[in-house]
């Protein structure tokens, strides 16, 4: 359970959902709600500015009330003061790539996702970002995550989309259960007969932010898919090849975020295979004229780069180091790249979450440790579209923080190092603290 908690579910909903206050006797003044301040601690804010060092942060109702420097201002009256001297404090880190309810009766079992969130949590994600999976599983947890019932991050959740090839995947079958295959609202088959209007407004009612578009679609279709989304207020989200869509189609039709650094190899192939086809590409040097290009096309519009690169793991050593080498060179060129690992951790008690080694992948990759926490909390809001109320430390914002007890500037692994984590105001331990 949290140490304490503090905020209302009122402004919560809001945060989350933009909807107006439950009742009118959910409200309280401000000056009636709990403050607590944290106090002579160095901010590192996830805009990418420098450390602020003795500084406090005034937390009232879930938000962010005030920050000032510790020595000219004495917190209000009343105020719970947490001295954390030596201590520095980010906005909470969010994965932008993570799949929650792929199989929700089996692999991911309820009791077992749980205890996923949960690390997440204590480990320092106050937000994640799931790229299609049962929406029906999606939306409980969602919901549970945001009336308190779970311990979570806030979940956010896409639709899927794809050509009619993908849905014979076992992965897509188990989504959907009980409904016949690309017909499920959150898992829909589209071709260039599609009607958009009606596809996109089921997707909007299952409660997605975003529709995903996973593969086997070509770039005339995915063109008015873009343009009806955004006109019914949701974004898109994409892989950067949906074979045979190439990474400068994708981000030509009007994506907000293209995922998997690796899928930009595809982009040099003189033709791109059908889903069903696709093979290994041999990578090209990053300084190719056609990478190049493509790279400042996406920073041009403003085509986030979910770089994922955790996830390769297993991959190939040449297909590893490209991956790495693109995403360096997409930062380069000014793509705002967020950190995603296409899973999020273990559900054993205590794990930390995949976050972290993502972060410290960015930095391998040659992001400085502080590029990699804003690729990790402003540009993680921005690829979900909640950066006016999450993502970085201002008042106003939601108080989503992580207490770190080391500098992660001189060592991104300190972010490991967490002292107390915040969401919404509410206060959690470590994992270390955690009771089973």
């Amino acid at each position: 359970m949290p140490i304490s908690r503090a905020g209302c579910l009122a402004g919560l909903a809001a945060a989350l959902f933009g909807l107006g206050p439950l009742s009118a006797q959910t409200e309280q003044p401000d000056s009636a709600l709990p403050v607590v301040a944290l106090a002579h601690v160095t901010v590192i804010d996830g805009t990418g500015a420098p450390a602020r060092p003795g500084r406090t942060l005034l937390l009232r109702g879930g938000q962010i009330a005030a920050e000032f420097a510790s020595d000219s201002t004495e917190p209000s009256a009343g105020a719970e003061v947490l001295d954390l001297r030596g201590r520095w404090v980010i906005p909470g880190l969010i994965d932008t790539h993570v799949h929650l309810a792929t199989d929700p009766s089996a692999g991911d079992r309820r009791d077992l996702v749980i205890q996923r969130l949960r690390n997440a949590l204590h480990g320092g994600v106050t937000t994640v970002r799931d790229m299609a999976g049962d929406g029906r599983a999606l939306a409980e947890l969602a919901r549970a995550a945001l009336v308190g019932d779970i311990e979570s991050p806030a979940i956010y959740y896409a639709a899927l989309a794809a050509g009619p090839e993908f849905f014979t995947d076992p992965r897509v079958l188990a989504v959907s259960r009980g409904v016949p295959p690309g017909e499920a609202p959150w898992a829909r088959a589209v071709t260039a007969k599609t009607d958009w209007r009606q596809v996109v407004a089921e997707a909007r009612g299952t409660g997605a932010t975003a529709i995903k578009v996973y593969a086997a679609v070509s770039a005339p279709v995915l063109k008015p898919l873009v343009r009806e989304a955004h006109r019914q207020g949701l974004k898109v989200w994409a892989h950067a090849t949906l074979f045979p869509a190439r990474p400068s189609e994708v981000v030509a039709a009007g994506v907000d975020v293209v995922s998997h650094a690796s899928l930009l190899v595809w982009e040099t192939a003189e033709r791109i295979p059908g889903f069903n086809e696709r093979r290994r590409a041999q990578p090209p040097s990053v300084d190719d004229p056609r990478i190049q290009s493509l790279l400042h096309t996406m920073a041009r519009r403003g085509t986030i780069l979910d770089a994922t690169l955790f996830v390769m793991g297993d991959a190939p050593p040449e297909i590893r180091r490209w991956s790495s080498e693109v995403t360096r060179a997409a930062w380069a060129a000014g793509v705002q790249v967020s950190a995603g690992t296409d899973s999020i951790g273990v559900d054993a008690p205590g794990t930390m979450p995949d976050i972290h080694e993502e972060l410290a992948l960015l930095v391998e990759a040659g992001l400085s440790p502080l590029d990699a926490i804003t690729a990790a909390t402003r540009n993680g809001a921005r690829a979900i579209g909640i950066e006016a109320a999450r993502g970085t430390i201002a008042a106003g914002l939601a108080a989503d923080l992580v207490v770190l007890g080391a500098d992660p500037l001189a060592d991104i692994h300190h972010t490991r190092d967490i002292v107390l984590v915040f969401r919404d105001g509410v206060r959690y331990a470590p994992l270390l603290s955690q009771s089973p």
